[in-house]
């Protein structure tokens, strides 16, 4: 479970957190970038352990996802984390106890029944639903990214440039990214790409391979790049 957040940078993403376990007493250091990550979740990371010359052993995250909590007492604590904009530790005490099990289906699918919780009015319960859509939209763009080869923090940086609009980009345009998104070039690009299902002929590709061969070549001082000849027709014999 994330029970810290030591430092977080808004700007990549890149996170040091302490998470509890069930193997140890101790909180564990776990380091990388963990954007929608919330205070209370219940994460399973992979990654790979280190050992920092100052801070000593410590996880580093290449990717996470979310395991939902599964009893009612982990359910309290993960509303009551601050997890989602107007739920705070009386209000998820509330609705934990009067949904149960079945509470983040309830937000998930119902949340207009959250009315029902004493103090829950439709102002609050539509702050909270709002709140929820968005931690959600987070995760789904992490996932996929993931899914699809994009490291951690360049998904971070995916995210934010395209906020919801991360997957259709990706999955549509993916050559965007080699002119939008810092630390992302067309071979990242074109890897990305091919993973969404793009054909190596496509007229996008081959614009965007054209943009990389001239840009490569500005880069190296020339000012154009001439047409190949067409080498002479052999004579015949």
């Amino acid at each position: 479970m994330l029970e810290r957040l030591t430092y977080v940078n808004e700007e990549t993403g890149y996170t040091v957190a302490r998470v509890a376990t069930d193997r140890s007493s101790d909180l564990l250091t776990v380091v990388g970038a963990l954007l929608g990550a919330q205070l209370g979740e219940s994460l399973r990371l992979q990654g790979r352990w280190s050992s920092h010359p100052q801070y000593g052993r410590q996880f580093e995250v290449n990717s996470y996802s979310t395991v939902l909590p599964a009893t009612i007492q982990r359910i309290q604590c993960y509303l009551g984390s601050g997890l989602v904009k107007g739920i705070g530790p009386v209000f998820a005490e509330r609705i934990a106890a009067h949904f149960g099990l079945d509470t983040l289906l309830v937000i998930e699918e119902e949340s207009v029944r959250l009315i029902e919780v004493p103090g829950l009015g439709p102002k609050r319960t539509a702050k909270i639903t709002a709140a929820w859509e968005e931690q959600k939209a987070i995760k789904e763009v992490m996932v996929f990214l993931q899914g699809v080869g994009v490291s951690t923090s360049l998904a971070v940086r995916i995210f934010k440039k395209y906020a919801d609009a991360s997957i259709s980009v990706v999955r549509n345009e993916p050559y965007r990214l080699a002119a939008d998104v810092s630390g992302i070039g067309f071979k990242t690009a074109d890897t990305t790409a091919q993973a969404v299902g793009i054909p190596y002929d496509s007229p996008q590709r081959v614009k965007a391979g054209l943009q990389y061969t001239l840009s490569e070549a500005a880069d190296s001082g020339h000012c154009y790049l001439p047409a190949p000849r067409s080498s002479p027709t052999p004579p015949r014999s």
